[in-house]
């Protein structure tokens, strides 16, 4: 098992995550690779993964893809189906035998988001981020997903592991700007940080 360190007012992870990017609309795909391969879990293709968690794509982008959904654009878009049950990331745990499970929180349910960051991170949970990047960044998606990588309480600042086509894998932003963000963000959407744990044996 890996832990997590503090170091003076730094919480991160040893060693970081081996950041990996996307293939088109499976950001949550390449996450969920990044984290089963720091917790040294059995690993899947992202077509695999994408597939398990409902991935549809336009039919001009099926060549890129082994296995993959094609047809109308979905009322959520482009990419994977997490809202609806069948295609939950916690049924794909299930469905392949990850003893993993995921918890979503809407930023303004937490309180301090900081120390349920810091906890978490603390406990050697992984947290994901899903965002809208074109608030934060300028560019991207209204709902994008990156891991956060280290905590910087002293400087407002955390890193995420961002694995978007393009763009740096490390990133980093300031801690209230992206709270501020993700306040915002609509309670249907899937905007708020999401917590990956080990399910009890």
């Amino acid at each position: 098992m890996v832990n997590y360190r503090v170091v003076g007012m730094k919480i991160g992870t040893v060693p970081k995550y081996n950041a990996i990017t996307e293939k088109e609309y499976c950001c949550v795909p390449a996450v969920l690779q990044m984290i089963q391969e720091r917790k040294g879990l059995r690993l899947f293709t992202q077509d695999i993964i994408g597939h398990h968690l409902g991935l549809v794509v336009p039919a001009e982008k099926a060549h890129q893809y082994r296995i993959v959904r094609t047809g109308q654009e979905p009322d959520t878009g482009w990419g994977v189906q997490i809202h609806d049950s069948q295609y939950s990331i916690n049924n794909y745990f299930f469905k392949v035998g990850l003893p993993l499970k995921v918890e979503t929180y809407h930023a303004s349910d937490i309180g301090d988001v900081e120390s349920f960051l810091a906890e978490n991170l603390t406990k050697d949970n992984d947290v994901a981020v899903c965002f809208n990047s074109k608030s934060l960044f300028g560019h991207g998606d209204s709902e994008h997903v990156s891991l956060i990588q280290e905590l910087e309480p002293d400087a407002d600042e955390v890193t995420i592991i961002d694995p978007g086509i393009g763009v740096p894998k490390e990133r980093k932003v300031r801690l209230s700007r992206l709270v501020q963000i993700l306040e915002k963000a609509d309670r249907g959407s899937l905007n708020g940080l999401w917590v990956f744990s080990e399910l009890q044996t």
